[in-house]
């Protein structure tokens, strides 16, 4: 990876984060506060490519470490959507 590649994939990651926090602390319509919550769930997931945002580390190596997070994140969600089945 370009240094170059890793300061757009850093920034774009923090950018993300910060737009999701401005999404759930903004008062003005509640379906972006919405998203902003689902979008600081998966900003938070995301943030662990932060260390391999580095040059020593290949964009095919982030992408499979991404694909492992939202891996995570769906059985996340499958395991909540299961548990209150169960529940009712």
């Amino acid at each position: 990876m370009t240094p170059r590649t890793a300061r757009l994939v850093t920034w774009s990651i923090i950018a993300f984060c910060l737009v999701s926090l401005a999404l759930v602390f903004q008062p003005f319509w509640l379906p972006l506060y919405s998203a902003g919550c689902l979008m600081v769930i998966v900003g938070g997931l995301v943030f662990n490519l932060m260390p391999f945002a580095t040059t020593q580390n290949s964009v095919h190596r982030l992408v499979r470490v991404l694909a492992i997070v939202l891996a995570i994140l769906v059985i996340a969600v499958l395991a909540a959507i299961g548990f209150v089945e169960i529940a009712l």
